[in-house]
């Protein structure tokens, strides 16, 4: 039982496919930047550009609770079924077309975020600062990816978005799907990445209504354990963010109060309100004009009004998290060769 896990779970290969598909989208990321505005995974994009039209158009608030949870079900099923043949059709290329290695984590950074998260942000924060040649069109990137009107928002608010984004991003977009490739390989990291990018299209945290509590309730089955290591990486992130606190931040993951609930941001977010020392999540408009009566996240001495230095510890927070992941990885493939 030891050799099968060992070498058909969590292989050696596979956690360098892994590691080299960070590299890659770490750097493809930022020279490219965000692609058509959305720093999400290019799987989410995929996945949005085939069902985010039918999505917005069965979005009905005049539906009954029980209509729209239908709905979402039937969305959620298409979601996967698309996914499966997206998944299908990557083994068959990383078969086909080995490309000495490279296919298979080329195929794994679809499923990824990384350097177009860090694009979008310092982007915004640029923008923030008023540099000369950006514009409030500078907020279109943040604002896709998080689906959210930073218009109806003030600069604290637009901030707070910001740094939610970061926590979201790394858990969502580069822990859960590594995590699932490491376990079940490609197809593990794709279906995750189908539920992940139906949670994203359908839950509006939350507050849907019943057209996403199915999706959000799938994801957060395949997301509750990856979140959790998310939480820890960053906490250890802080002790090497400037001013960020990495004791305050374990310490605010086991209090009661300030906590995120997990359709808002969960452990991850709750463990970068607490290293900041600020409040994150508040009420804000999503893209459709809802309002999203988020929780206050952080601890109750905390402020809310958040500014540009918070900004931009939240996105060395980030990068630092990144960068101590893909150790970890690197580790993993050192001791997976020293148990052989």
């Amino acid at each position: 039982m030891f050799d099968l896990f060992f070498s058909h779970i969590l292989s050696v290969d596979r956690f360098n496919s892994a590691a080299v598909a960070m590299v890659f989208v770490s750097l493809v990321g930022l020279m490219t930047g965000p692609c058509w505005g959305n720093a999400n995974p290019c799987l989410w994009i995929l996945l949005d550009k085939i069902c985010g039209r039918l999505v917005s158009k069965t979005y009905n608030v005049n539906r009954s609770v029980t209509s729209l949870q239908f709905r979402g079900a039937v969305i959620l099923t298409l979601y996967l079924l698309i996914t499966g043949i997206l998944a299908a059709a990557a083994l068959l290329l990383e078969r086909k077309f080995a490309l000495a290695g490279f296919m298979d984590p080329f195929l794994l950074a679809l499923t990824l975020s990384g350097g177009a998260t860090w694009s979008a942000l310092i982007k915004l924060h640029h923008a923030l600062r008023g540099k000369e040649g950006l514009s409030k069109g500078s907020y279109f990137q943040v604002a896709v990816s998080t689906k959210t009107n930073l218009n109806s928002t003030d600069d604290h608010g637009i901030i707070r978005v910001g740094i939610g984004f970061v926590a979201r991003s790394f858990d969502k977009g580069v822990v859960a799907p590594i995590f699932w490739y490491l376990l079940g390989g490609l197809p593990g990291a794709f279906f995750y990445c189908g539920m992940a990018a139906a949670r994203w299209s359908l839950s509006k945290d939350g507050f849907a209504k019943g057209i996403g509590t199915l999706a959000l309730k799938l994801e957060e089955v395949f997301g509750f354990l990856p979140q959790f290591f998310s939480a820890i990486i960053l906490s250890m992130a802080a002790l090497m963010t400037p001013k960020a606190g990495m004791a305050r931040s374990f310490v605010g993951l086991f209090r009661s109060q300030g906590y995120a609930p997990y359709a808002e941001g969960g452990m991850p977010l709750t463990s970068m309100a607490y290293a900041l020392n600020v409040s994150l999540g508040g009420p804000v408009d999503d893209a459709g004009g809802s309002v999203l009566k988020r929780s206050w996240v952080g601890s109750p001495s905390s402020t809310a009004r958040v500014e540009r230095h918070h900004l931009r510890q939240s996105i060395y927070m980030g990068i630092m998290a990144f960068v101590l992941l893909f150790f970890f990885v690197v580790l993993g493939a050192l001791a997976w060769k020293i148990l052989q």
